[in-house]
């Protein structure tokens, strides 16, 4: 029988369930994780941070070191769930 997109259902599991995980040799594992659902990542384009933002009310930053560990380094709470989050595309340093 035809699954959904035209493939045997019976087959569809076994593939699935092989396919699905992927590679993780290059995973992060986050120090201090979000306490709920992740809603939205971004990289930062000039330096190794990682915002992340979720559905219990933070938003939190890391950096990522080369071997692939991260650090937290700041921790913004808002009043709801935060649902996105991204790095400004302006990037200037004032010296003062």
């Amino acid at each position: 029988m035809s699954g959904l997109f035209g493939t045997n259902t019976s087959n569809a599991a076994a593939t699935a369930t092989n396919t699905t995980q992927g590679d993780l040799s290059k995973d992060v594992a986050l120090s201090n994780p979000p306490e709920d659902s992740i809603s939205d990542i971004s990289f930062n384009p000039q330096r190794d941070f990682l915002a992340v933002s979720s559905w219990d009310k933070k938003v939190r930053i890391y950096e990522i070191d080369g071997q692939g560990n991260s650090q937290g380094k700041a921790l913004f709470e808002h009043e709801g769930p935060v649902l996105s989050c991204c790095w400004s595309k302006v990037y200037t340093i004032i010296n003062l």
